[in-house]
């Protein structure tokens, strides 16, 4: 060790100041290597990720601004389901909504010859129960039951109205109409069951 001292010693000092410069450039070019360049590294890919960052905030920003109508329109989406089920029986219901048309047309006076339910039509969000009646009645009654009909809360459409003339004598007070309709209404299907298979056929 002492030898070593020596030697180092004898060394001349331009000799050390060079020695000692290379020391300091070896340890500088390693710590460039091994820490600078990776600080480099991320923080170029930290600055890549700067956009992508930004166009996030701007969107989230964006919703913030407008969360009240967005609050506002699901809302709106909210009362229109509902009104559409006030105005579509689910299925439970049916039974006592045609059981209010049979009514209907006894209130008037008619005289049902035919009241027959038809088989249910399966549409995208809801299904068609025709409903096939012959009725016999006056004009002014077969057109109060139509016209009471139009002011249930559930929706009922009267459609194929055929009507054929029935006097008695000749009087034309007497003349009697046959109308032959289909009245349809509409259940309301709820998510679940929107999911069945196509291929049943809109039986139930």
């Amino acid at each position: 060790m002492a030898d070593t001292l020596d030697k180092f010693a004898a060394v001349p000092t331009s000799q050390k100041i060079a020695l000692l410069i290379f020391i300091m450039v070896g340890i500088g070019a390693a710590w460039y290597f091994l820490m600078y360049e990776e600080s480099l590294g991320k923080i170029s890919k930290e600055n890549a990720r700067v956009p992508v960052l930004a166009k996030e905030l701007s969107a989230e920003r964006d919703v913030a601004d407008h969360l009240e109508e967005h609050r506002a329109e699901i809302q709106e989406l909210k009362r229109l389901r509902d009104e559409m089920r006030s105005r579509l029986p689910d299925n439970a219901e049916i039974a006592e909504l045609l059981q209010q048309i049979h009514s209907q047309a006894k209130i008037v006076g008619l005289e049902i010859s035919r009241f027959e339910r038809g088989e249910m039509l399966r549409e995208a969000l809801y299904a068609r129960i025709p409903v096939k009646m012959i009725l016999t009645g006056t004009f002014s009654q077969i057109a109060s039951f139509y016209f009471n009909l139009g002011q249930l809360q559930r929706i009922v459409n009267v459609q194929d109205i055929e009507l054929t003339t029935i006097r008695r004598g000749s009087d034309v007070a007497e003349e009697r109409l046959v109308a032959n309709c289909v009245a349809t209404t509409y259940q309301y299907i709820p998510g679940a069951e929107l999911a069945a298979p196509a291929s049943a056929g809109g039986k139930k």
